[in-house]
């Protein structure tokens, strides 16, 4: 995820330091307590404080320095540092599970084996990954401009690549899926928010 996108997060960041928000549901992922965790594409730390609340030993790792910054106002002792998925900076075997919420969207094509191959080095055997990814048919699937079937820049220059079960099964193929499943939700405007979330498990 080299290829100047970080250099555009780094500039949502500045303009304003905290994008997100309020604090995760992770109530229904059902990860045990102490277990520890490392969350891809920590932004500002929303899920992160969710996870340290839960007792979960967590560590967050975003490609923005600026995202990273957020985080570290946010959560002073927190465990955040600045790295890529697609060379992740943590030892084989790691973690017990990795979460991945609304990362994959900004991972090309071309770069998914890789992102997926690290997902994979960094867990224990028997580990698992936790995905939230937009889904075809999302509201902002639309808008930008669109550079293939299912991706498109928007107007800040950041890239969004939309995913359908099948597509995200198959990135994942060397793992099982556990569970996986499209939410839609429709807004008081008229659109529909939609998502792919699945658990798969390593072996």
């Amino acid at each position: 995820m080299t290829d100047g996108q970080a250099d555009r997060w780094d500039e949502l960041y500045r303009g304003q330091g905290r994008q997100w928000r309020g604090v995760t549901d992770i109530s229904g992922l059902g990860i045990a307590h102490g277990s520890r965790v490392l969350e891809v594409g920590c932004g500002n730390g929303k899920t992160l404080a969710a996870l340290k609340e839960a007792g979960i030993r967590a560590v967050g790792v975003d490609f923005s320095m600026e995202a990273v910054n957020a985080c570290r106002r946010l959560l002073p002792d927190a465990d955040v540092v600045c790295g890529d998925l697609l060379s992740l900076p943590f030892g084989d075997g790691s973690f017990d599970c990795v979460i991945l919420f609304h990362v994959l969207e900004n991972v090309s094509a071309d770069d998914m084996d890789t992102a997926v191959s690290e997902i994979r080095r960094v867990l224990r055997s028997g580990g698992k990954a936790y995905v939230r990814s937009f889904a075809l048919g999302d509201m902002r699937s639309e808008k930008g401009e669109r550079i293939s079937e299912d991706t498109v820049i928007r107007g800040n220059g950041i890239r969004y690549r939309y995913y359908s079960e099948d597509s995200l099964s198959s990135a994942f193929g060397c793992a099982y899926a556990d569970s996986i499943r499209t939410v839609t939700e429709s807004t008081r405007f008229g659109t529909v928010r939609s998502r792919v979330e699945a658990v798969f498990t390593f072996p």
